[in-house]
């Protein structure tokens, strides 16, 4: 299990589509550099659900 990164922690959203060709679903990955640079967070559905989930992973207050 990866250890809870020291704070200030920084995260970035990055859009991908995912599936074939002509059926892709637009996904956004939430991504930080702990424990090694780019390493996945979470998927998201949308890009409101990542930028929420980014608020709460870098936000000390709601760990």
């Amino acid at each position: 299990m990866a250890s809870k990164p020291p704070y200030p922690r920084e995260a970035h959203i990055v859009k991908k589509e995912k599936g074939p060709a002509g059926k892709a679903k637009t996904v956004y990955e939430l991504r930080a550099d702990h424990p090694h640079p780019n390493t996945f967070i979470s998927e998201h559905d949308t890009e409101q659900e990542a930028l929420d989930s980014k608020e709460r992973y870098e936000d000390e207050s709601k760990s």
